[in-house]
């Protein structure tokens, strides 16, 4: 699963059109909380790039072109914060598996109490 920063609720499936940059850290997605919201994002095709960064430590994945999103929940709280999930369709129409809102409440919880990351790439995973 990664993230990104969101100001927007998604309400249809869409294709990709450009790479998407994501983080594996909802800290670094969210630009330290301050996105409105957060898209968790259930993909199983996308590429972990953070090794090769010139950032590693934001923990980048991108999802590539042609790759189908498709709104899994509305908006909703979770350890307090806004958070919608987003699922991956394959090209065969499988849909990657569902997370629940425990899951992630343990995953905020622990970003919420790690300490700020410096923003190297400002907008990079979160556009106001």
């Amino acid at each position: 699963m990664v993230w990104r920063g969101a100001g927007f609720e998604l309400t249809t499936p869409f294709t990709l059109q450009a790479p998407l940059p994501t983080s594996q850290d909802a800290r670094v997605a969210s630009e330290n909380f301050r996105a409105p919201s957060l898209h968790a994002i259930v993909s199983v095709s996308g590429r972990e790039i953070g090794p090769l960064s010139r950032h590693p430590a934001e923990a980048e994945v991108a999802l590539l072109p042609g790759t189908t999103l498709t709104p899994a929940t509305g908006v909703h709280l979770v350890e307090g914060f806004p958070v919608q999930v987003v699922r991956e369709v394959s090209p065969s129409g499988e849909i990657a598996p569902m997370v629940s809102d425990e899951d992630l409440a343990l995953i905020l919880a622990a970003a919420r109490a790690a300490p700020p990351v410096d923003i190297t790439s400002p907008g990079r995973f979160f556009v106001e």
